[in-house]
């Protein structure tokens, strides 16, 4: 390694001693040598710190630190804080990827002198068929990256690049560039790649990307992913997407980028409010609540990258239709407070002839009905 490496690849580490070794051999194996490798273990409890000794003992390209447990946020921005390379890529450690990869992006990178190189990505889960377990993403035409521009462009002239999945493994980043953006560090926060995304695209100047698939990204149910958390910790999502639309407004984009913005924000929540546990249910859609409520502020909005279930649910959102929300999503009965009163609905018929207690009295399963309400409750 060079005293100025071309490449450092910062590799936040915590609890994922399963998946370790096979993320940083695939590093060790990338076809262009000049690299910087900084393993951040972020006061991981399992055989993390010990896998990145023995690692760094053995090749010198290798940058073993060790900290308190601060976050994935706080591990990250350590690791670019400390990068020397010429470029930086950051990649997570439970992925794997291709073994030209930064050669591919950091050809593409000097070719365009681009402040971000973008490329694809696979979807894994072992759990999966083994035909379904390695599935390129391509989620939707917005989030195709092969559809994106074949030149140099920034994100005025493509605002679709605000909507493809954050990704921020998936990319190159110029490092006097990437220096000056921070990943938010609060300890228990998640999806703090949205918001690193959205800065990102808003402030580069150049933007390139590459039409290959390059990165493994492990999502089986098995692994630390909050991918598969959905518990309270699925809510923060409303609240990342809240910092983005902050930063649109500070950088001046939140009107030219509203169609593409707000359709990676529902896309984003739906999946996790249709899955989140009952009990977090009710707050989540307050917040959800309180965030969509900023497209009433639009003129026009036409809710043009939307499918119909993503209009529909974003469309219930903004009336309060907690009901309309969750439909078809539950085999429960669901109660919702409008106007001062409970209304509460069965599903289907199959729940013909269960019963009910609520305030003492027994109701029938076959009603739609409307009784005073003096508490706020939903079931």
């Amino acid at each position: 390694m060079t005293e100025n490496p071309k490449v450092s690849i910062v590799v936040p580490i915590y609890k994922v001693e399963k998946y370790l070794e096979q993320c940083i051999d695939s590093i060790l194996a990338q076809t262009l040598n000049d690299i910087e490798i900084i393993l951040v273990d972020d006061g991981s409890p399992d055989r993390c710190p010990e896998i990145i000794d023995k690692y760094a003992k053995n090749d010198k390209r290798i940058v073993a630190i060790h900290q308190e447990n601060g976050g994935y946020g706080v591990a990250v921005n350590h690791g670019i804080a400390i990068a020397r390379g010429e470029y930086i890529g950051i990649i997570e450690s439970d992925d794997w990827i291709e073994p030209n990869m930064y050669e591919k992006l950091y050809k593409k990178a000097k070719e365009d002198d681009s402040d971000v190189v973008k490329c694809g990505f696979f979807v894994y889960d072992s759990t999966k068929p083994k035909e379904k377990q390695n599935k390129k993403y391509k989620y939707n035409p917005r989030q195709n990256i092969e559809a994106w521009p074949d030149k140099c462009f920034t994100a005025s002239e493509y605002p679709l690049c605000v909507s493809m999945h954050a990704s921020i493994w998936a990319a190159l980043y110029k490092s006097d560039f990437v220096k000056n953006i921070k990943l938010i560090e609060t300890k228990s926060a998640s999806y703090q790649d949205f918001p690193f995304l959205i800065e990102t695209m808003c402030t580069a100047k150049r933007i390139s990307v590459v039409k290959e698939y390059l990165v493994h990204w492990r999502v089986e149910a098995t692994n630390n992913s909050s991918t598969n958390n959905f518990g309270e910790k699925t809510m923060v999502m409303a609240d990342q997407c809240k910092i983005c639309f902050d930063l649109l407004n500070k950088y001046g984009y939140a009107e030219a980028f509203k169609e593409e913005f707000w359709a990676h924000a529902a896309d984003a929540n739906y999946g996790f409010f249709s899955k989140i546990k009952w009990q977090y249910k009710n707050i989540y859609f307050d917040k959800l609540r309180e965030l969509f409520n900023n497209i009433k502020n639009y003129d026009k909005f036409q809710y043009k990258y939307f499918n119909k279930t993503l209009s529909i649910f974003v469309k219930c959102v903004l009336n309060d239709d907690f009901i309309g929300a969750t439909k078809r999503r539950s085999r429960f009965c669901l109660a919702n407070i409008r106007r001062m009163f409970i209304s509460i609905r069965f599903p289907s018929s199959s729940f013909e002839g269960w019963r009910i207690q609520l305030l003492g009295i027994q109701i029938g399963s076959n009603l739609d009905f409307f009784i005073p309400a003096f508490l706020r409750i939903r079931l």
